[in-house]
């Protein structure tokens, strides 16, 4: 049985529900982490162990001719950046209003690729 990414969106939601910036850190980072490894799988990436596998799905996305693809790679880029303040930068707060900006956009990420 494999596992359903869309737990760590899920996740996310209860996480915002928290006051601790660490809890809301982490909202952020699950909400970037449970679109990026549908939108990975969905590229038939799943076995790609490169360590620009973030770059090369968000570029292959932002790339493609398609215009709803080309929105999920702006998205995932965005998701990205505030993944990686939340995940490595100290010397900024993450606020329950960014976290649960970046929730709303990996649903609306989510919900595009479903309609792929």
């Amino acid at each position: 049985m494999s596992f359903d990414w869309r737990e760590y969106i899920k996740l996310s939601e209860e996480l915002i529900l928290r006051k601790e910036e660490a809890c809301l850190r982490s909202a952020v980072s699950r909400s970037y982490y449970g679109v990026f490894c549908i939108a990975r799988n969905k590229l038939r990436y799943r076995s790609y162990s490169g360590s620009d596998v973030h770059r090369k799905v968000i570029e292959t996305y932002e790339n493609s001719r398609d215009i709803i693809q080309k929105k999920i790679g702006k998205n995932l880029n965005e998701l990205r950046k505030a993944r990686n303040n939340a995940d490595y930068d100290n010397s900024i707060e993450i606020k329950k209003d960014e976290a649960e900006r970046m929730l709303v956009l990996s649903k609306q990420v989510l919900k595009s690729m479903e309609s792929l």
